[in-house]
């Protein structure tokens, strides 16, 4: 009742007092329409943009692999570009073009929630949505199209923007979700533990840019082709916090007492977004800390970890799925409550998604840290393999 209320009533008022624009609502009920009548032919001479606005791990999960899907249907005279976040080209090699759009304002300075991008005062979805949210999702669709325009200059096929925050089918291929349906069982967006977003998806192993090899290796102090742990924790911002803190210094010691330690700090630099910062020091001094600026020297650090263990708090955070989609193995330490959560159906991903050589090996942080014994067991046994 509540979201029928919404449609047919706050919606339309609100165009009526100019607070949304009328496109907002024509788009907003475009929803209600069978999905046949909204499936897009693929054209000629199109370049298609492709743009994720919302969280990473959706944008890895079920949307990455549907635009690797969608390029094998174009015809030779169309092409892919993609308006992302800083050095993710390697998730979109069939782009022909890769527009970075992390230090754009409007962007950078949302939120980001499930396929969406809020305002920066409104920190959660709402069901249904605010027109405030509706109207915010316009603006900067439309900011980003234009931001997107100006950098390529004068095209020479005809442009056509797909964003996340909008559900865009084509044959075989479906982007984003509908914002109205959005979380209920037997709609597309599912990533957790349904089957559905499997069948738009085509997932390969991600190859590392190793062009930041050499400077990393020039902070560190040694040659990546040397055996050492990577090591990187996650905070979340915002939202319900799960679980447990974890001592996490008490890992790191432990695991560097037997192998070179580099523990990964991580910030996108967008607006409460979540990061892998540790507070305080590393008080021995065993562990080597390196701050990554994007995701090319977070992932050549990866492809080239013995081992790598990823910490967690608050949920199961999306910078534990990289590993696998690189195809090496990762420990994911986290509390009991996070393996719980219905948003961490690790052993469904490692059946379905990883298939290319790596995978989520769950530690429960309870069990690991129950005593120093425990926990020199079991990283002895995770340095030994």
């Amino acid at each position: 009742m509540r979201s029928f209320v919404f449609a047919a009533v706050e919606l339309p008022a609100s165009s009526i007092t100019r607070n949304v624009p009328f496109r907002v609502v024509r788009n907003y009920y475009r929803q209600f329409l069978p999905r046949f009548l909204r499936t897009r032919e693929v054209r000629r001479d199109t370049s298609y943009v492709f743009t994720f606005l919302g969280e990473f791990g959706y944008e890895l999960f079920n949307w990455q692999g549907v635009v690797r899907k969608f390029a094998q249907q174009l015809p030779p005279s169309s092409d892919i570009l993609v308006a992302g976040r800083k050095d993710l080209e390697a998730f979109y090699e069939r782009a022909s073009r890769y527009i970075d759009i992390s230090d754009f304002a409007p962007y950078r300075e949302s939120v980001a929630a499930g396929y969406f991008a809020l305002p920066p005062d409104i920190l959660r979805r709402h069901f249904p949505p605010s027109p405030r949210e509706l109207a915010f999702d316009d603006e900067l669709r439309s900011a980003l199209s234009a931001f997107v325009r100006e950098k390529i200059g004068r095209p020479s096929k005809r442009l056509e923007f797909i964003f996340s925050s909008q559900l865009t089918a084509y044959p075989g291929c479906l982007f984003g979700v509908d914002r109205h349906y959005y979380g209920r069982r037997g709609h597309p967006g599912r990533i957790y533990g349904s089957p559905d977003f499997l069948k738009y998806n085509l997932f390969q192993r991600i190859e590392p840019d190793l062009r930041a090899k050499a400077a990393i290796e020039e902070k560190i102090g040694f040659e990546l082709e040397r055996p050492y742990a990577l090591v990187q924790t996650r905070r979340r911002q915002i939202g319900p916090q799960i679980g447990q803190g974890i001592p996490d210094q008490l890992l790191i010691e432990e695991v560097a007492r037997h192998m070179p330690t580099v523990v990964l700090s991580f910030n996108t630099g967008r607006f409460l977004d979540s990061s892998s910062e540790l507070n305080g020091k590393n008080e021995k001094g065993r562990a080597i800390f390196y701050q990554a600026g994007s995701f090319r020297e977070q992932g050549c650090l990866i492809a080239h970890a013995k081992n790598c263990l990823f910490l967690s708090e608050g949920d199961l955070g999306s910078h534990t799925y990289l590993p696998p989609f690189m195809g090496k193995d990762v420990v994911v330490v986290a509390s009991s409550d996070v393996f719980e959560l219905p948003s961490a159906p690790v052993e469904f991903w490692n059946k379905h998604v990883f298939k290319f050589g790596g995978q989520m090996i769950p530690w429960v942080a309870e069990s690991v840290f129950s005593s120093p014994n425990q926990l020199r067991a079991a990283v002895a046994g995770l340095v030994a393999l």
